[in-house]
């Protein structure tokens, strides 16, 4: 087991990523280049006391004539990859499976989640739905971020919170991403593990201030990307929706309140629904008319 205990060394630096503190030690000094990239603008002087700490040095052993790399969490070993284009996604996958264990405030769902005009709005979704790219699409149309892989729910105030991971897109989605004026020929690829190639973004580069505050949750959106379908919203029960994200929620008893307790209470203020979602532009200007609907009402009767 690995300590961490030592904070004043340059190899090591800390990160509060809205909610989220994590600490990285490494003295590969392109791994630190690479997250710093990414996360600089939420780099901080101190370890906070509940920090996910992070550590990752190379092996002493090779595998076929390969360096050997490990990744250590809380000075435990949790992962040996053996490419160095694959240290960052595993950096990342080791802060995603420690949340739980760190955060129990939290409801934690595999969700993309956003803000606009202080309402907060939750994508649930398994991998291949179409989470990030969608999310990509809000942010160029004026969303705010939130993240794009979890929904971050306190489980008291049923507030969303943020955490402004970097937004990983998948080799699929780049044309799409080129599309919406991001460009991506310069980007570094990374390799994670059956996902393929993907490209890490800086939410902060596609939108400066495009970053969202805690809110309350609004929408439930679950997407489905169906290619060259025509988008379209279907409405759903309060309690189908609950019952959908009960199976895409990571700590369902881990919470510190129960979790289909805080599911049932969440959507009780919150309007539901089934997006297909298909060509981005139009997909984007259908949820964004769910929302400005919704207000029309309260605008009159105000």
């Amino acid at each position: 087991m690995l300590s961490m205990a030592r904070d004043d060394r340059q190899d090591v630096m800390h990160f509060q990523i809205g909610e989220v503190a994590m600490s990285l030690r490494t003295p590969l000094r392109s791994l630190r280049s690479q997250y710093l990239a990414l996360y600089e603008d939420f780099r901080v002087p101190q370890r906070a006391r509940n920090s996910i700490r992070i550590e990752v040095r190379p092996s002493q052993r090779s595998l076929r004539h390969r360096r050997c790399y490990r990744v250590y969490v809380d000075g435990r070993l949790r992962f040996e990859p053996t490419r160095f284009k694959e240290l960052l996604p595993y950096v990342e996958w080791a802060v995603n499976w420690e949340l739980a264990r760190v955060m129990p405030q939290f409801l934690q769902l595999h969700a993309s989640s956003m803000e606009i005009n202080g309402q907060g709005v939750i994508l649930p979704g398994a991998s291949g739905s179409g989470k990030s790219t969608l999310t990509t699409g809000l942010i160029a149309d004026g969303w705010r971020y939130l993240c794009d892989e979890f929904a971050l729910i306190h489980s008291g105030t049923l507030e969303l919170h943020p955490f402004p991971r970097a937004i990983c897109v998948k080799k699929p989605a780049f044309s799409v991403m080129e599309s919406l004026g991001f460009h991506l020929q310069k980007a570094r690829h990374y390799h994670k593990g059956t996902k393929g190639d993907v490209v890490f973004l800086n939410p902060l580069n596609l939108r400066p201030n495009g970053i969202g505050r805690t809110c309350p949750v609004r929408y439930v959106v679950f997407p489905r990307y169906a290619a060259g379908a025509e988008p379209a919203l279907v409405p759903i029960s309060r309690a189908e929706a609950a019952l959908d994200m009960h199976h895409v929620c990571f700590n369902l008893f881990g919470c510190r309140t129960l979790g289909v307790e805080v599911l049932a209470k969440l959507v009780r203020g919150a309007s539901c629904y089934r997006l297909i979602s298909g060509e981005i532009g139009k997909t984007c200007r259908l949820l964004r008319g769910m929302v400005e609907q919704a207000a029309q009402p309260q605008a009159l009767s105000a």
